[in-house]
């Protein structure tokens, strides 16, 4: 026959596991959460906040001053659309998208790698290859303008300044640094 107590020791080993597990289930929703609330500022930095008085991103909008720092209202409630969103399943792209249906092309933070918006992402290469080869043609002239011409700086042709003048010049120039 078995006794009880053999039959509570089980039960009175799993107890402690069985609390500790239980009482890490809200902890790891509120991690699940954590993680979709900073999917949430992640995607609310692709698209702007709309109030009209800043230039912010819905997940960086913080108007400072005053008696009022932090998200305005309009940027509370695009994040609050977002989360709704993340949560219903909705993709990353569906849910950008249905900003830019809401507001236009305006909402986005950065412009689209696609048509026009194209243009945008290529400009600063091309600046840079065109300041490059700016820099280039003018260290050329510049070049041009300073180097010596060949009947100036031969060894065997005749300079324009006397031999006599040069020393004088030299001497000059040796006093002058003596002191």
């Amino acid at each position: 026959m078995i006794s009880l107590q053999k039959i509570r020791r089980p039960g009175l080993l799993l107890l402690p596991a069985l609390l500790c597990f239980g009482g890490a289930l809200p902890i790891l929703s509120a991690f699940a959460d954590a993680q979709q609330l900073d999917h949430t500022h992640q995607l609310g930095m692709k698209v702007k906040c709309m109030c009209g008085g800043c230039n912010d991103s819905a997940g960086g909008c913080y108007h400072v001053g005053g008696a009022f720092s932090g998200p305005c209202d309009t940027a509370l409630g695009m994040l609050k659309k977002i989360d709704e969103r993340i949560a219903q399943g909705n993709s990353d792209d569906l849910v950008v998208q249905s900003f830019v249906q809401e507001y236009g092309q305006a909402v986005l933070t950065e412009p689209p790698h696609s048509g026009f918006g194209r243009v945008a992402w290529w400009i600063p290469a091309l600046a840079l290859i065109g300041g490059f080869a700016l820099v280039l043609v003018v260290i050329s002239r510049w070049r041009k303008h300073i180097t010596p011409e060949p009947a100036l700086a031969g060894a065997g042709s005749a300079s324009p300044i006397s031999r006599e003048l040069l020393e004088r010049a030299r001497a000059k120039a040796a006093r002058d640094t003596e002191d």
